[in-house]
């Protein structure tokens, strides 16, 4: 074979134009090998959807522009806060994160003192130290009740009225024994008396208003005159408990007794427990009227002080409405229809299912 004799099978290196292009399958077009091309503009685009079978409504919505206007934007904003207040409304927090349930128990200072207790290290020479340190000895040691209260009387009875205030914790206990011993009359009359001094002091009040309350439920029938005494006499002890709470509100208020705001706030809440039974009693001595009778305004403020705040989730709180609803359900012939409650309209059924539902929380309550 002659090497100078050109190679008319092999096209030379530098000429592109002798490279022979073999045209494209139809598969390769379809895997990715397209045409290049400019932008193509809205006019020319929709004859080419056309051709290829669009529908027209689907055109039109690809050819609007991306930006939203300002009455969409609007509708939008709307319908957002549409949709967020029916969820507010329609599932309020409560109904599924409810505080818990709370007993609020018996008025007290709490556990037994002990000598050997260091924060009570620096009261060992005080007088009413020592004789509380005696009473809880035996009440909480020994479990002699009576002795405790002997023991109370007899360092109490020699006490000057004007050093009451300093044996406030012995006089507190001797309350709390008096009550744990049902001595309802001696409860009454040694509250009373503290009274006299300290006429805003929360547990005196406490017990003042427990022992007129059970005095008064322990009485079976009254007669006329004595419906107005015990009438007035609540009045009075409501009007008394009312300051007691005010000045624990004041006492709440201030920056310093953060660290006791739990405190108050139980004094507070089951002072306001023993107003409201003072209000129910007010409505039992007038006959537990309904409708538009004076009376009805002591039941629904027995009922506010309920539903209030601070007493919502209290058990006792919850036993009391229970109370007050059996009432009015026993009074309500069926031939009525609504009764105000509250300032509000209401069917028997509804209150019916309320009594039901409170029932069944406080025994769910009593499970746990």
């Amino acid at each position: 074979m002659n090497s100078n004799q050109p190679n008319s099978q092999a096209p030379a290196k530098g000429e592109p134009s002798a490279v022979q292009i073999q045209p494209s399958s139809d598969a390769q077009t379809r895997v990715g090998y397209l045409p290049q091309s400019e932008t193509i503009e809205a006019d020319e685009r929709i004859p080419i959807a056309h051709e290829e079978g669009y529908d027209p409504l689907a055109i039109a919505l690809a050819l609007q522009p991306s930006e939203t206007t300002f009455p969409d934007r609007f509708r939008l904003i709307m319908l957002t806060v549409v949709a967020a207040a029916l969820v507010i409304f329609l599932f309020p927090t409560e109904r599924f994160f409810k505080p818990r349930t709370k007993d609020l128990g018996t008025m007290t200072i709490g556990g037994p003192i002990t000598g050997v207790n260091l924060a009570h290290i620096n009261k060992r020479n005080e007088p009413w130290f020592n004789v509380l340190l005696e009473i809880d000895r035996l009440y909480f040691g020994e479990g002699k009740l009576s002795d405790a209260i002997r023991v109370a009387e007899s360092a109490l009875e020699i006490v000057p009225r004007k050093n009451w205030e300093r044996w406030e914790k012995v006089h507190y206990r001797y309350w709390e024994l008096l009550s744990a011993a049902g001595r309802v009359h001696t409860l009454k009359t040694a509250s009373q008396a503290y009274l006299q001094i300290l006429p805003e002091n929360p547990f005196a009040n406490f017990f003042y208003a427990q022992a007129f309350l059970s005095a008064t439920n322990r009485i079976r029938s009254f007669s006329a005159e004595m419906k107005q005494a015990y009438r007035q006499e609540a009045e009075s002890v409501i009007h008394q408990v009312e300051n007691a709470c005010n000045a624990l509100n004041a006492q709440r208020q201030h920056p310093e007794v953060k660290e006791k705001e739990s405190v108050l706030l139980e004094l507070y809440q089951k002072l306001r427990l023993e107003q409201a039974k003072l209000y129910v009693l007010i409505w039992k001595l007038g006959g537990y009227q309904e409708d538009k009778h004076p009376d009805v305004a002591f039941r629904d403020k027995a009922l506010d002080i309920c539903d209030s705040a601070e007493l919502v989730n209290i058990i006792e709180a919850k036993a009391l409405k229970i109370d007050i609803y059996t009432r009015i359900l026993d009074r309500w012939w069926w031939f009525e229809g609504q009764q105000v409650i509250q300032g509000m309209k209401q069917r028997r059924k509804t209150l019916e299912q309320n009594v039901k539902a409170l029932k069944k929380e406080l025994k769910d309550i009593q499970k746990q």
